[in-house]
């Protein structure tokens, strides 16, 4: 279950940020959505990310997007939704500003470089494949369970009792030899 359309995550980050150049934007929207998804094991919005050139992409918020000529001449893109105001929960637009705190005071190269290193972006690939952030849900959402440390704390406990952490250090190639022998 998403906690917010695209749409009015877009809306919100132009009220909050706004206006903001089109690889910026989508950027935050990124990491908003892949924090939310790390920290709560659920999407924040509905947007869909695809491998771009220049970095994670999402059409839903190109969508939105119109261009407009800035002073310095060169036209960039800014959207048409700067101006509408979104009525968002108050605890999800701070829990959102929390999410976005390391990345809103870098330009839109500085944000590219760093979501291409992150895991969605690099398993999708190829350019246009799809960033499969369902499943990170799922996976982040398992991790993030009391189930999954109550069954490693189990596991942890038995290699305890087995000695696996107090085995020997191999410090010759005769060592590691005598292991496959």
């Amino acid at each position: 279950m998403v906690k917010i359309s695209g749409v009015d995550l877009v809306k919100y980050l132009l009220s909050k940020y706004g206006p903001l150049p089109q690889k910026k934007l989508q950027k935050l929207a990124y990491f908003a959505e892949y924090g939310y998804i790390k920290k709560y094991g659920e999407r924040l919005s509905d947007l869909s990310f695809k491998r771009y050139y220049y970095g994670p992409y999402s059409e839903g918020i190109e969508e939105n997007v119109i261009i407009k000529e800035q002073d310095n001449g060169y036209p960039t893109k800014l959207s048409e939704l700067v101006n509408e105001k979104v009525d968002i929960d108050n605890k999800l637009a701070a829990e959102i500003d929390s999410l976005l705190l390391p990345y809103i005071n870098r330009n839109g190269s500085e944000l590219e470089k760093l979501a291409d290193e992150t895991q969605p972006y690099i398993d999708a690939e190829e350019f246009n494949n799809p960033i499969k952030m369902d499943d990170f849900a799922w996976y982040y959402r398992l991790i993030n369970s009391r189930e999954f440390w109550e069954e490693a704390e189990k596991i942890h406990n038995e290699n305890i009792k087995k000695g696996a952490y107090h085995k020997h250090i191999i410090k010759s190639d005769a060592e590691l030899d005598e292991l496959f022998s």
